[in-house]
């Protein structure tokens, strides 16, 4: 063996051990919180090295977090402070703009892909430059809806789906947040940052268009001359009600005084509403999603499509003017054989 394959070698048994020491800790973290120390001697290494591997799997998007000397994973992430938009970013004039839709559910077989690709030429056509998403963009995986997915088993197969088959136009970015559910469940089970490891993968395969703002909910401030308003996102949990807006006013009763925003932008239902309760105007983003088996047990109805917002804002920052234009879409035997997508 000459030099420079005993380099070669040596640096690849190096890599290998770290992946496997970082492996090993996130196995042992899942299951018990440890001191820096004591979780040293465990994976058989100084405390600096541990330190690292705690460091470079924070990197990777794993939750995990290191206070007074204690590693743990966290089930929870913290939520992200508000986003500050300048006026320049969404509109012309006084009149804010972007498409809003959410329930994606890519990998799993009841997924539109269709109907999402040509939400998005509409978005294009429309000028739109930037879609709020609700949460839920990919399936997530569970016992019950393993065999319902298709793409193998794991997280990564899922990222790299969506990074292949989100569409993808000209000028447009995507703001997305992940529910408690479906991407959620690898949060509690596995303790990923999952959007932070979404969009990490999708910057690897060469997109920066695929932007992740926060886990369950995410408030954005929309700056004016004089003032500002401000919406929420949510991705909320519970079931469908028996009427469809009765879960969105609950939503608003339930804000503690001084949290109310001007806008609320709710997915997790499937369901279109717009509403106006405690002047606050509600929005649920439908889904880009087929009625799964799940949800035909429950009867529960899928509203397929996605949404254009419009609201003028004056120079004070009050929301004046309000408008919200959903585009409806119908189950794939409606478009088989024709041309009908081209109508929208």
């Amino acid at each position: 063996m000459n030099v420079d394959q005993l380099l070669e070698a040596t640096k690849k048994a190096k890599h290998e051990r770290a992946a496997n020491l970082e492996k090993k800790a996130h196995k042992i973290l899942l299951r018990e919180n440890l001191t820096l120390v004591d979780l040293a001697d465990r994976l058989d290494c100084a405390p600096r090295e541990a330190n690292q591997i705690i460091l470079n799997l924070r990197n990777k998007g794993y939750n995990l977090s290191l206070r007074n000397g204690e590693a743990s994973v966290a089930s929870e992430i913290p939520c992200s402070p508000p986003l500050v938009i300048s006026s320049k970013r969404f509109f012309d004039g006084k009149w804010h703009k972007f498409g809003l839709l959410g329930d994606t559910h890519l990998c799993s077989k009841w997924a539109r892909l269709d109907v999402l690709r040509a939400l998005y030429d509409i978005y294009e056509r429309e000028g739109v430059t930037t879609v709020l998403h609700a949460g839920n963009i990919v399936d997530g995986e569970c016992r019950f809806n393993r065999h319902e997915l298709v793409v193998k088993s794991g997280f990564e197969p899922q990222a790299e789906y969506l990074a292949a088959e989100y569409p993808q136009r000209k000028g447009i970015e995507t703001w997305f947040i992940t529910g408690e559910d479906h991407e959620g469940w690898w949060v509690q089970r596995e303790g990923i940052n999952v959007g932070e490891r979404l969009q990490q993968t999708a910057q690897k395969a060469g997109r920066n268009d695929l932007r992740w703002i926060g886990h369950t909910e995410r408030d954005i401030y929309f700056k004016a001359k004089n003032g500002s308003a401000w919406a929420r996102i949510m991705h909320p949990g519970g079931g469908t009600a028996y009427a469809i807006s009765y879960t969105t006013q609950k939503l608003v009763e339930s804000f503690q005084g001084g949290e109310k925003p001007h806008m609320l932008f709710v997915g997790h239902y499937h369901k279109y509403e717009h509403g106006y309760p405690r002047e606050v105007h509600v929005v649920q983003s439908g889904c880009v999603q087929d009625q799964s088996s799940f949800m035909r047990r429950r009867k529960i109805q899928a509203h397929v499509g996605g949404a254009i917002v419009r609201f003028h804002q004056s120079d004070s920052g009050e929301i004046s003017r309000f408008v919200c234009e959903w585009i409806p879409f119908y189950d794939r035997k409606f478009y088989a054989g024709t041309d009908k997508f081209s109508t929208w």
